[in-house]
C-alpha cells in the first residue's frame, strides 16, 4: 500500500489554533472563558480529515480499506493514549495519593475502552466545577467520541459505498445524522435543561459535518479576509461563551460553520495567512500531545499548589511543551511511520493492549 498524504499545512494551524484554545481556557479561565470549543474545532476537523482519507483509501484497494484504515488510526491514536493514561495513574499515586489513584484507574478503564465519554455523564460530572478534585482522565471523554465515530463512520462508509454509486445517498446520510444529532443536543440543551456536554448522539453533528465537507469534494479560493473572519469568530467565542452555558447548543452552529469555511479553502488557490505559517503548523503536529498531556499534569500542580499563579501556569506549559516534543518524536512518530507490521498484527496488537490495560486497571482498582 502506498503512503497516502493528507498534510495540509492550514488545517495543522487549524489544529494549533484549537488545542491553544482547550490550554488558554484551563490556565486563564477568566479570560478565555469558552476555551473548551477548541474541542468542537477538532471533531469537525477530525470528521473532515478522516473521511478524505478514508475515501482515498477506498480508491486505491476497497477489498483491505478496512484493515488499512483500522491500523492507521491504531498507530495514530492509541500508543500515545496509552502512555498518558498510565503516566497519568503513575503520577497521580505519587504525587494526590492512593484514593486518588484508585478513582484514576477506574476512569483509565473506561477510558482506555474509549466509552470515557459515557462513564463521566454517567457520573454526573460538571466539567467546569470548581472547588473539586478533577480526574486526571476527564479530558479523554472527547478521544471517546472521535474513536466511536472512527469505528462507526468506516463500516457505514464501505457499505454505502457498496451499495450505492452516487455521492448524493451519502451526502443525505450525513445531512440527516446533522439534523437528528444537533435536533437533539438543542432540545435536549434549551427545552429539558439537561446536560450533554459529554453524549456522542449530542456531539456527533459535529464530526458528521466535516464528514459532509469532506464527502462533497468542496475546494474552493476562500478569500482571507473571509479566513480571518472565521478565526475572529472562533476567537470572539473563546473569551465570549461562559461554562454556564448548556453546549454544544445553537450558540454551537456558528463555530461549526466558521471551521468549515477554513477548511474548504484549498491552499494551492489562496493562502490563508497566518494559518500557513511553521510555527503554528508545527504546534498542529503535536496539538494531540499537547492535548493529552497537558491537562494530568494541570490537575497534578494545581493540586499540590499553594497559590496557583505564574509559575505554576508556567510550568505546567514548559512541561506539557517538552513531553509533547520527546513523545512526538521519539515515540508517537516511529510507531506511527513504521512500515514492519502488517496491517492485521497491528490491530491484533491494538486490541490486545487495550484489553490488558484495562484488564490490568480493572482488577487492581479497589472499589
Amino acid at each position: 500500500m502506498r503512503k497516502i498524504s493528507h498534510h495540509r499545512s492550514d488545517i495543522q494551524s487549524l489544529r494549533a489554533f484549537a488545542v491553544i484554545l482547550v490550554i488558554a481556557g484551563h490556565l486563564f479561565p477568566s479570560i478565555i472563558k469558552g476555551g473548551f470549543i477548541g474541542v468542537d474545532l477538532f471533531f469537525v476537523i477530525s470528521g473532515f480529515v478522516i473521511t478524505l482519507q478514508m475515501s482515498k483509501l477506498y480508491a486505491v484497494n476497497p477489498s483491505t480499506f478496512l484493515r488499512e484504515f483500522y491500523s492507521r488510526r491504531i498507530k495514530r491514536i492509541l500508543p500515545s493514549a496509552l502512555l498518558v493514561t498510565i503516566a497519568s495513574i503513575v503520577a497521580t499515586s505519587y504525587f494526590l495519593g492512593p484514593v486518588a489513584s484508585n478513582e484514576a484507574k477506574l476512569d483509565g478503564v473506561w477510558t482506555t475502552l474509549f466509552l470515557g465519554n459515557f462513564h463521566f455523564h454517567t457520573m454526573a460530572l460538571d466539567y467546569f466545577a470548581t472547588g473539586t478534585q478533577p480526574s486526571p482522565l476527564q479530558h479523554y471523554w472527547s478521544l471517546s467520541i472521535e474513536e466511536q465515530f472512527y469505528l462507526l463512520w468506516p463500516a457505514l462508509f464501505l457499505l454505502l459505498a457498496i451499495k450505492v454509486k452516487t455521492q448524493r445517498v451519502k451526502q443525505i446520510f450525513l445531512l440527516s445524522v446533522i439534523v437528528i444529532s444537533l435536533s437533539s443536543a438543542l432540545y435536549l440543551a434549551e427545552l429539558k435543561n439537561e446536560p450533554i456536554f459529554f453524549i456522542t448522539t449530542t456531539r456527533i453533528w459535529e464530526l458528521a459535518f466535516g464528514a459532509l465537507l469532506a464527502i462533497s469534494a468542496i475546494s474552493v479560493r476562500v478569500p482571507k479576509i473571509l479566513i480571518s473572519l472565521s478565526l475572529g469568530v472562533l476567537l470572539l467565542s473563546s473569551i465570549l461563551i461562559a461554562p454556564t452555558m448548556q453546549w454544544p447548543g445553537f450558540t454551537g452552529i456558528p463555530l461549526v460553520i466558521a471551521a468549515g469555511i477554513i477548511l474548504v479553502n484549498n491552499p494551492r488557490l489562496g493562502q490563508a495567512g497566518i494559518l500557513n505559517t511553521r510555527f503554528f503548523s508545527y504546534v498542529g503536529d503535536l496539538s494531540y500531545l499537547l492535548y493529552l498531556w497537558h491537562w494530568p499534569i494541570f490537575v497534578i500542580v494545581k493540586a499540590n499548589s499553594i497559590t496557583f499563579g505564574a509559575t505554576e501556569k508556567l510550568s505546567i506549559l514548559l512541561l506539557t511543551a517538552v513531553l509533547s516534543v520527546l513523545t512526538h518524536h521519539y515515540f508517537e512518530n516511529p510507531i506511527r511511520f513504521s512500515s514492519k507490521s502488517k496491517p492485521q498484527s497491528t490491530i491484533a496488537l491494538g486490541i490486545s493492549a487495550v484489553a490488558v490495560l484495562s484488564g490490568v486497571l480493572f482488577f487492581t482498582y479497589q472499589g
